[in-house]
């Protein structure tokens, strides 16, 4: 497989040229921010490689890495977090958990206080008009990853084939 800094620098790259390709084939510049933003996001925070405990994405959550140890004890490597679609959508549902354990302890705590909870609005947080291109953006990042990871697999098949050959 790749090391982490070709899967980082090839997305980032194609993510980059991305956008200059989108903005002239007529899409709007805050979708082709928006797909971008995911894409990195996804590049950098959110690789299929989370399942594997001390890595670069993972270290890079910093005090917050604890949040995907019980994600890579669960989910084994190269598993469903390397499958297209799924695997980006298993790892931002396990966010999206978290969030909302740590959001409802938060306003649990609060209200044992007796202090009144931040308002959060649900329509104004999971706007599809906001989310559709940063959701776009993450599943090419995703598909990136996973289709290098492939190429280099069977690259390395192949030369083994060739050198029991000789």
């Amino acid at each position: 497989m790749p090391s982490g800094r070709v899967h980082d620098g090839v997305n980032t790259v194609l993510t980059l040229a991305a956008g200059p390709v989108a903005y002239a084939r007529g899409f709007d510049v805050a979708d082709i921010v928006l797909f971008t933003l995911g894409s990195l996001f996804a590049t950098y925070y959110l690789s299929p490689d989370l399942d594997l405990e001390g890595t670069r994405p993972a270290r890079r959550w910093g005090r917050l890495s604890f949040i995907w140890k019980p994600y890579s004890s669960v989910v084994p490597h190269r598993g469903i977090s390397h499958y297209p679609i799924v695997g980006i959508l298993t790892r931002l549902g396990y966010l999206f958990l978290v969030f909302a354990l740590f959001w409802f302890s938060l306003v649990g705590l609060l209200h044992y206080l007796g202090l009144s909870p931040p308002r959060l609005d649900p329509y104004v947080v999971l706007k599809p008009r906001v989310w559709g291109p940063f959701l776009a953006g993450a599943l090419f990042a995703d598909t990136l990853h996973i289709a290098m990871d492939y190429v280099w697999s069977s690259l390395k098949r192949k030369g083994r084939k060739r050198r029991r050959r000789r």
